[in-house]
């Protein structure tokens, strides 16, 4: 199974897929496409690639990244790679703002936020979940992207989100309750994110509702899993268990529950 990347609802990343598909049937093995957005799921079937539409985001370890009870440092978090497309300076009239990115130096990657708060090393992922919990709302900045798995994790933590619009599947699992979409500009992000900070969600309801949305779209990928083994000769599985084996606590410091093991599922075991 591949997911995409990036955003994929255009011809170029559809032929890559394609091109893999028609290579694995040639070589005896089955190739399949999780596509992460509604756009992407129209090219896909219109390329006649097999695959579905299921989110990547269902990979994020919801035991690392939980509702804590910290006290809040920070009107806004960006978990973000320091890259162009993360587009960094949006955040530049938040006051209070913590960037997190694998480390680096942000004043020269992006002067306009010498001001804010940065990790210069990479910090665990349990200590991440206490600085998302710190902040008032999280940021999700760039254009285009994949399924962004920071937009899942600062709702897993309870907090809300402030997004531009964008391509490639993170608005998913927005809505008017946990979510804020404004236009690609420095102060439309400021006043959202005052807007959260004046009225905070409740934490506990922006996870379960985060959670109950990527358990029902694990529990449609662990469908699509059983029907493949059981076409493949490996007798009826049912997919409530093959759930609770594949997004079973992982290791504290893992981002991801078990994704390569699903992801790469041997079928020829299943095959008689």
């Amino acid at each position: 199974m591949e997911s995409p990347g990036g955003w994929s609802a255009r011809w170029k990343p559809m032929v890559k897929f394609k091109q893999h598909q028609i290579q694995h049937q040639l070589s005896g093995r089955s190739y399949h496409l999780m596509v992460n957005a509604s756009d992407e799921e129209v090219w896909r079937k219109r390329w006649l690639i097999q695959g579905a539409h299921v989110s990547s985001s269902v990979y994020v370890n919801e035991h690392i990244y939980q509702t804590l009870n910290q006290p809040k440092h920070y009107d806004a978090i960006y978990t973000a790679q320091l890259l162009p497309f993360k587009r960094h300076g949006l955040a530049k009239d938040i006051q209070n703002l913590m960037i997190v990115s694998y480390g680096g130096d942000l004043p020269t990657f992006c002067p306009e936020l010498a001001y804010a708060e940065y990790n210069r090393k990479f910090i665990p992922r349990p200590e991440l979940a206490k600085k998302l919990n710190q902040a008032y709302a999280g940021l999700c900045l760039s254009a285009e992207e994949g399924a962004m798995y920071a937009s899942v994790e600062y709702l897993l933590c309870g907090i809300p989100v402030v997004s531009t619009p964008s391509k490639g599947g993170r608005d998913e699992f927005f809505n008017s309750e946990n979510s804020i979409i404004v236009p690609p500009e420095a102060d439309a992000v400021a006043q959202a994110v005052q807007q959260w900070k004046a009225s905070p969600p409740d934490p506990r309801k922006i996870r379960a509702n985060a959670l109950k949305q990527l358990n029902a779209v694990r529990l449609s990928l662990c469908s699509y899993v059983a029907k493949l083994i059981e076409q493949e000769g490996g007798g009826k599985k049912n997919p409530e268990e093959l759930m609770e084996k594949y997004f079973a606590p992982p290791g504290i410091s893992s981002r991801f529950v078990h994704q390569r093991d699903l992801a790469s599922i041997n079928l020829e075991q299943f095959r008689v």
